[in-house]
């Protein structure tokens, strides 16, 4: 059971340091982000305040696309 736990934890680790080295090249900005001020293909985090505790938005414009695609995502 004990080696179970360990290796659910390493898992754990291994996606968190993933995701953390994925979001380490996407700037954070303190306006929301618009079609105009964000080029595409690129993303940027933005506190909207309306993804859950933990977790910040993700703003994408799509390479084909005339709008922004939000996701929440956690800060790790």
């Amino acid at each position: 059971m004990r080696s179970i736990n360990v290796i659910n934890s390493i898992m754990v680790l291994s996606m968190l340091a993933t995701a953390s080295h994925a979001l380490a090249g996407i700037r954070t900005v303190t306006q929301r982000p618009t079609t105009q001020s964000l080029p595409a293909g690129h993303a940027v985090l933005f506190n909207d305040g309306q993804c859950p505790a933990g977790q910040i938005a993700k703003f994408v414009h799509k390479q084909k696309s005339d709008g922004l695609k939000k996701s929440c995502v956690h800060l790790n």
